[in-house]
């Protein structure tokens, strides 16, 4: 059934795999297809779960933008000896760094005209869907717009906060088939907010996660599960993550404490919606939860998790120069040699190679049993890929929080929830920030933008313990496809 429907949306909504500039070529007959399916809420749910599907290409969250790319940038993974199939990338090679984005480019740009065409059809079709359906599609549809716009400003982007002028990338706000203007960072940041606004007001009355919570089964008398499910949704709360994650990017503290703090109070105080992973959840033997499920604000559903992420970046199978395997001495560091942490305990497991080196295999995304054994219904954790998490949004109340003491109690509350000291009254709380990072976000890609976001001259190599990688400011920027560049040269648009 997933299946049929990722192909009815490329069908309806057009092919994925084109630049920007390629959906200049849209036939009347798709548009006729466009137009069925919006005739009725299931096509409008079809259109929009489609988009979510996507979202798990390996150029985007199944890979570049979570283990793959940004973890190699990042140096969590000794994988640059001469003939590691990703050593070029851990070296941070022009050419293949820029190759590694490109895809993400092209089915980014794709993807947000079929959200424009969604939220055309919210206004244009407005009668076919009563005030929940509509407000609840419209503002997760702009949340999408904002998420995937970000994305692609954080890689194609430059350092924020040395050069917010500079012009990066476009804008698309209509589904209309032209290539639009690059526009400067300040610009991109703006409407990101703007589209994040919208959209947390379009869902403020109607998302049930406000009131229920993420509710995670079935419909028990066979209905619907439109409104289920919602930390596999951008829902309410993880809009509210988003523009906390997006402000801190942007150098705006008060900004990102504001939503921050808002949407910790709303899950853990008003409420108590995703509440931190217990231990037993996470050490019960073969039933081990390594994704942490009911902190996930907003996660993306592979059932193929196992042969797409797992099998083909961590695999013990793999052959040396193809596995993404750490250093254990360096992994120790990070972990301060806590074996009570639950990420060090059950994140990774030993392994020796040929030459006899031992190595920490990442685990973290193995297969795993998540049925549970009261109601046999699973847990989900077994295909979960993390976008968003309630750890994050702690983390950034920490570094934003306008009282250092108050900030601490934030950064402990993740480290209580890791079953980890808490930091002492004299450590400092930016570099314990940092470190919390490395350790809370391993395969899932944000390390190498808080390097971007406080522009890193040094980081820690991937290699051996005590080693560092000294970061050129060219490490961190990348190019326009060429594809783009080329056809934005012979139109006169800019680069």
């Amino acid at each position: 059934m997933i299946r049929k429907l990722k192909l009815l949306v490329c069908v309806v909504l057009g092919t994925l795999t084109l630049s920007c500039s390629d959906w200049l070529k849209v036939s009347s007959e798709d548009r006729i297809m466009e137009n069925d399916l919006f005739r009725t809420p299931r096509g409008f749910m079809t259109a929009l779960n489609g988009i979510y599907i996507d979202l798990l290409n390996s150029s985007m969250y199944g890979k570049t933008l979570t283990w793959g790319m940004t973890d190699i940038l990042a140096q969590y993974y000794t994988c640059r000896e001469k003939d590691h199939s990703y050593k070029s990338l851990a070296d941070f090679d022009n050419v293949t760094r820029n190759n590694a984005v490109s895809g993400c480019w092209s089915r980014s740009y794709a993807l947000l005209n079929n959200v424009n065409t969604i939220l055309e059809h919210c206004e244009s079709d407005r009668n076919v869907l009563d005030d929940t359906y509509y407000h609840m599609i419209k503002g997760e549809a702009l949340a999408l717009r904002a998420l995937l716009h970000f994305e692609l400003f954080r890689i194609f982007g430059p350092s924020y906060s040395k050069d917010k002028e500079k012009e990066c990338i476009p804008y698309a706000l209509t589904s209309e088939t032209k290539v639009n203007p690059l526009l400067p960072a300040k610009e991109i940041a703006r409407l990101i907010m703007e589209d994040l606004k919208n959209a947390e007001e379009s869902l403020t009355g109607y998302d049930p996660v406000i009131e229920t919570g993420a509710v995670w089964g079935d419909d028990p008398e066979g209905g619907v599960n439109d409104m289920r499910y919602r930390s596999m949704r951008l829902n309410y709360y993880a809009v509210q993550a988003l523009m906390a994650r997006v402000a801190l990017y942007c150098g705006e503290k008060e900004v990102a404490w504001e939503y921050a703090e808002k949407m910790i109070r709303g899950i853990h105080e008003e409420h108590k919606w995703f509440p931190f992973v217990t231990r037993e959840e996470v050490v019960t033997t073969d039933r081990e939860d390594r994704i942490f499920q009911s902190e996930i604000l907003f996660g993306l559903y592979n059932l193929k998790r196992k042969e797409s992420v797992y099998e083909v970046g961590f695999g013990a199978n793999l052959k040396q120069g193809s596995v993404l395997r750490i250093d254990k001495d360096i992994m120790q560091n990070i972990y301060d040699g806590d074996d009570n942490d639950f990420r060090l305990a059950y994140w990774f497991a030993e392994m020796v190679d040929p030459d006899n080196n031992s190595y920490l295999h990442v685990i973290k995304y193995k297969d795993v049993d998540d049925i549970d054994t009261k109601t046999k219904i699973s847990k989900g954790y077994r295909y979960i890929m993390p976008v968003l998490r309630v750890s994050e949004v702690y983390l950034i109340a920490a570094e934003c929080c306008p009282d250092p003491k108050e900030g601490r109690n934030y950064l402990n509350a993740v480290r209580t929830a890791r079953n980890v000291k808490n930091i002492q009254d004299d450590a400092d709380l930016t570099a314990s920030i940092e470190q919390e990072y490395k350790r809370e976000f391993v395969g899932e890609g944000q390390l190498f933008w808080l390097y971007k976001r406080k522009g890193k001259t040094e980081i820690a190599s991937g290699e051996k313990q005590g080693n560092v990688v000294s970061m050129e400011e060219r490490f961190y920027l990348f190019d326009l496809p060429q594809s783009e560049q080329d056809y934005r040269k012979e139109n006169d648009l800019g680069k």
